[in-house]
Parts: C-alpha cells; structure tokens; sequence
C-alpha cells in the first residue's frame, strides 16, 4: 500500500504550525490509493463528481463534499461511476491537534450554502510563505473543522425548535448545529451589509432571532459580542481602504458603515492604537 510522506517544504510549513493548501484544476481526476499518509488532510470538492474511501467502503463525495483524511489511516480517492469531466478540488494538508474534530464522520460531508461560504473564504485567506507554498494557520483551520464537527456530532440536533408564536417572530435555535448554522449566517448578514451601517438589532433580525440570543450565539461561538465583531469588520476594512490609499479618511469611514467621523476615529484609535490619518500615512 501507498504511504504519502510530506517533503521538507511541507515539514516545515507543519512546523510553523501552518497548513499548506493545495488548489487543483485537473481535466479528470485519477484514482487514489487506498493509501495512508503522514500528514492530516481536509479534501474538498469544488467541481466534479468523487468518491472517497473509508477504509471500508467508497461512498459519494460530489460537489461541494469535504471529506476529512486523519493520518495513518487508510482513505482513497476517485472519479464516481460514470464521470469523466473536469474536477477543481482543494487540498489542505497539515499536523492537526490531538484530538481534533471528533464529530467529523468518516464519509464525505455536503457542506450547505453557509459552510462553502466559510470555507471559500478560508481558502482565499492563505498567503504564500518564504517556499512558494499557499499557506494558512493552522488554528484557523482547526476553528472551522472544529464547529463543522459540532453541528455534526451525534445528538447536535436531535432537539426540535420550539415553534414561534407566529412565524414572523424571532426563533430560538436550541441545538449546537442551529447556534452555529445561526452564527455563520449572520457572519456573511456582517461581511454583505456592514458597510451600509447594519446594527445589532438589524443583524438580529436578518437571521431571525433576538438581539439578546444572537448575543448568546456569538459569546458562545467567537467569545465576543455581535458589536464586538461588527466593530472588528469595520475596522478591518478601514485598515484595508486606507492602505489603499484612493479614499480620505472621511470617505472611508463612511465606506465601513460610520455615518460620524468622530466615532470612527475614536474606534479606529483604540483598536489599532493609532489615528486613522495616521495610519493612512504610515499603514502600520
């Protein structure tokens, strides 16, 4: 049997506790293994019809399937039955931490619209290190596969929501998977519409809870408050703007959602510990 070794370069990228990832266009995919390897693999279809092996049985992987290969055991790759075409996968190959996503299942797991979001995002975040490699942290990595496994996990959503007074009014998601279906969701409601002053209560409402449970959600999943992580976005797309260069500082604080100067520069400052203006001038 096959046992894939990583080279220096991914060896030291491990070391770094990084993950390297791995973007592949191919005109089909060939089959393989069953093998072992000696790094952790997440597995992803972007494009084409797959399956994976488990080290008992080939099962579905099509598009937008992850499948998650933890080293030394046995795993395989290959076209589905009767598909031929072109296949985009991502590959993201890493040393994971004892113990890591217990609830991920052996087969392959259809991601939904919120989690491809998540992951496309991840993988567009992976910078080139000082070896050419696409890398990202590992601990990022680890986030995401840790909370996919939590939703997934036996028993994550074995409890019904309790049903709404009327259907317009806010639910109570009550399981771990709808927190997190929740949060990711509101997630993207920030990344879409921060820009045009979303508040708290907006947010909220845009996933259909209450300000006060959406609070819950977000302490639970990123230990902050949803102002907190508005606030973070806003900042975050400042810094970015005024690298740029193109905006005044004005400008940019209406970009990322501050209607008033004042307040943008006194959240800028004590996040980044500089004025706006001069962080235009010096980008640090």
């Amino acid at each position: 049997m096959y046992h894939w070794r990583p080279n220096s370069d991914h060896k030291a990228a491990f070391a770094q506790e990084r993950a390297v990832v791995q973007h592949k266009k191919k005109a089909r995919q060939g089959t393989v293994g069953p093998c072992t390897s000696a790094a952790d693999e997440v597995y992803v279809v972007a494009l084409g019809a797959l399956e994976f092996f488990d080290g008992r049985a080939w099962s579905p992987a099509p598009e937008r399937s992850l499948g998650w290969f933890p080293r030394r055991k046995i795993y395989g790759i290959r076209p589905a039955p009767g598909f031929s075409g072109p296949v985009c996968v991502v590959s993201i190959l890493f040393i994971a931490s004892p113990g890591l996503a217990p609830g991920m299942p052996p087969r392959a797991v259809r991601l939904t619209a919120p989690w491809w979001r998540r992951f496309v995002e991840l993988e567009a975040s992976a910078d080139f290190d000082e070896r050419g490699q696409r890398v990202l942290p590992r601990a990022d990595l680890e986030t995401l596969l840790e909370q996919l496994g939590r939703t997934l996990a036996p028993g994550a959503a074995k409890r019904s929501r309790p049903r709404s007074v009327s259907k317009d009014a806010p639910s109570r998601p009550d399981t771990e998977a709808g927190w997190l279906e929740t949060w990711a969701r509101a997630e993207d409601a920030i990344r879409e519409r921060a820009g045009g002053g979303l508040s708290v209560d907006e947010l909220a409402a845009a996933v259909n809870v209450s300000p006060t449970q959406l609070r819950r959600i977000f302490h639970a999943a990123r230990g902050l408050s949803p102002k907190a992580a508005l606030t973070a976005w806003r900042i975050d797309a400042a810094k970015r703007l005024l690298r740029d260069g193109r905006l005044n500082v004005s400008q940019v604080a209406e970009k990322v959602g501050y209607g008033n100067l004042p307040r943008f520069s006194a959240a800028f400052k004590a996040t980044v510990g500089v004025s706006p203006s001069a962080y235009a001038v010096n980008g640090t």
